[in-house]
């Protein structure tokens, strides 16, 4: 009962907070987020993401079982450790050899038993992995969105119980999600929803691409309230829900073990429609570096990927 023990060692909030438990439907969220909600939007910092897309590319390869990928978790661990969120690894095993997930627990302090995960994987690859893997779209920036979200929501009550997880060797087939899946599943983890983006620093149109929304039809109503932020906050966006794209990230490992999942992408035309016109020139190569992203529309992302986790967790009076 490894995560589950360890949420409750960490509540450290206060149970008496006013309001009561909600027990609807988990896409019934944006009424009970907190009169605040959106304010946090103004506060995702374009500085904060920029330095942690660098600190992670200055590993030079995050690859699987590399010192650069054992580094980045040492790295993760601190940045969370600093928002005074307590952390654990979990351990599992490729190859013969262990690797480690990178877990923060915030406990809510009116619903602690229902759970939200924004997780991100850490790890990457290129055509030179054990030597060269910046991997500043693939996936250093998907991690700066959950670290934003972390430090922005560690200093506030929220009402339901957030996980701030980073994941390793999703380059090996998302492993680390599903060792984190099957983990929450075997411990009955009441999880509502899971946000796990993959890629949002490429944007070759600027200010003026729009991201995808990627889910299926048990996620369709976090895809919506997701889209639905997106638009508030002026952000352009494309939902994908009956599909059979990027099967396998890591969002679908969480599907899988029954826990409703999307991912927020820059991608998913050019991975999975040939004719569409978009394209990824810098995946999996060893030159997804910070230089090739665009910082602001980046920035927007992290905005709408913060604001709509906050609202499924609630901010607590």
């Amino acid at each position: 009962m490894l995560f589950f023990a360890f949420a409750c060692a960490t509540n450290d909030l206060d149970d008496t907070a006013p309001g009561s438990a909600d027990t609807g439907d988990s896409a019934d969220t944006a009424d009970r987020a907190g009169p605040d909600v959106y304010d946090l939007a103004a506060e995702v910092s374009s500085a904060e993401i920029e330095a942690t897309i660098l600190d992670l590319e200055a590993f030079g390869t995050r690859y699987t079982h590399t010192d650069g990928d054992d580094g980045a978790a040492d790295y993760l661990e601190a940045r969370l450790s600093e928002y005074g969120l307590a952390v654990i690894r979990q351990t599992f095993d490729v190859d013969g050899t262990p690797c480690e997930n990178v877990v923060a627990v915030q406990v809510g302090s009116v619903d602690p038993d229902e759970t939200y995960v924004f997780s991100a994987h850490y790890d990457s690859t290129s055509n030179q992995p054990t030597t060269a893997a910046p991997g500043a779209d693939d996936n250093a920036s998907g991690v700066a969105a959950v670290l934003e979200a972390a430090r922005l929501l560690s200093g506030r009550r929220l009402r339901a119980t957030a996980w701030f997880v980073l994941t390793a060797a999703e380059e090996q087939g998302s492993l680390g999600s599903l060792a984190l899946a099957d983990a929450m599943l075997d411990e009955g983890v009441d999880a509502r929803g899971v946000i796990a983006p993959d890629m949002i620093g490429y944007w070759p149109l600027g200010d003026g691409d729009a991201m995808d929304i990627l889910g299926d039809e048990a996620s369709q109503p976090l895809v919506l309230s997701m889209a639905e932020v997106a638009d508030t906050l002026g952000v352009a966006n494309k939902t994908w829900i009956e599909h059979d794209y990027c099967y396998g990230d890591d969002h679908t490992h969480f599907q899988d073990a029954g826990f409703p999942a999307i991912s927020p992408m820059d991608c998913v035309e050019a991975h999975n429609l040939p004719r569409s016109g978009e394209d990824t020139p810098h995946y999996h190569r060893t030159s997804d570096t910070f230089d090739t992203l665009h910082l602001g529309f980046t920035t927007k992302v992290a905005q709408v990927t913060t604001v709509t986790f906050a609202t499924w967790v609630g901010l607590a009076e």
